[in-house]
């Protein structure tokens, strides 16, 4: 965003007092109080559920949250001349959740926990926003795996990334599979449909950005524009894979995020089992992989070796958690 986006609140019936970058957005000072300008890519009719879900949220008392804020003609998506869409919604000011802080992160997965039992909204649209089945989503993934490995295979001249892919291929690859087996043979297609029957939403992007601290025990929850109907536990999963890749997969730790969400939604024996069959597929391998496959392969940031490197260094780590955790 540049300075000229913010010539769209003039659509607005609000007077801009000041503004400030924020991440990818601008923090305005108005005469509504603070908001955030922002990207938004989503349709029209997205940005409606999501004000609704999230007025719906507030009236059952979870606040505060980022509503949007509708323009003088009621329209919660404005566009400039390029048919770039912002949103305008409510901003609060606070502490972003620090990931190696553990007090944070307790408060953190708390109110994931209490926003969960919020995020209980049955509408007909839940089909439209339903998550995509993950059984799918792993067989798409390990097939992209195994056709970049025949890619860089084939390379001759293969740069410290290739040469590190192609070395732990095999290992991460059989990782893959069986979270895929092990997916396949358990509940999760139950569990599954049980969440879209009862009307369970996940917030869809929940990670330290989008949690700030306001005071000693208030928490502000923002960007819930990729919020759709799947298992709640998803949120938990990512959460959790996020802290551990920063926290070398600490079990004390992990097992204190677990403990934390548990006191305000105890979690059951199938939640428990899926949460470990998502732990155990080999994410960030698989991200960084893709991020490859997409790049220009001639010119490849070293933060992408980086990546790979965290992956493969945190692997007996990773397996020590998952046993002391779920075993």
């Amino acid at each position: 965003m540049n300075e000229k986006s913010l010539k769209i609140l003039e659509e607005y019936d609000l007077e801009l007092f000041s503004a400030r970058r924020g991440r990818g957005s601008y923090i305005c000072e108005t005469s509504l109080g603070t908001k955030l300008l922002a990207d938004y890519n989503g349709s029209e009719k997205k940005a409606a559920f999501t004000s609704q879900l999230l007025q719906y949220m507030e009236e059952k008392g979870y606040q505060p949250v980022d509503k949007a804020v509708a323009n003088k003609e009621g329209r919660l998506l404005c566009r400039d001349r390029d048919e770039q869409s912002y949103i305008l919604k409510d901003w609060y000011e606070g502490r972003e959740c620090d990931t190696k802080n553990n007090a944070d992160v307790r408060q953190a997965v708390n109110n994931l926990a209490r926003l969960h039992g919020y995020m209980v909204w049955k509408q007909e649209e839940k089909t439209e926003y339903a998550g995509e089945d993950l059984r799918d989503i792993w067989r798409r993934h390990n097939r992209e795996l195994k056709k970049i490995y025949e890619f860089i295979r084939k390379r001759k001249r293969k740069t410290g990334f290739e040469s590190l892919f192609l070395k732990e291929y095999d290992r991460f690859a059989q990782q893959a599979k069986a979270a895929t087996w092990e997916l396949e043979q358990s509940d999760y297609g139950e569990l599954y449909q049980s969440s879209l029957k009862q009307g369970q939403l996940c917030h869809g992007n929940y990670n330290q950005h989008n949690v700030y601290f306001l005071g000693r025990r208030q928490i502000f929850t923002s960007n819930f524009e990729k919020c759709g109907y799947d298992i709640q536990i998803n949120d938990l999963y990512q959460f959790v894979r996020k802290i551990m890749e920063k926290q070398e997969w600490s079990p004390q730790t992990g097992d204190q995020m677990l403990d934390a969400y548990s006191r305000e939604r105890p979690l059951d024996d199938r939640e428990i089992a899926y949460l470990k069959i998502r732990l155990s597929y080999p994410e960030k391998f698989w991200k960084t992989a893709s991020a490859y496959s997409r790049s220009n392969k001639a010119w490849l940031p070293e933060k992408s070796v980086e990546k790979l490197q965290t992956a493969v260094e945190q692997t007996k780590e990773k397996e020590v958690f998952l046993r002391e955790i779920f075993e």
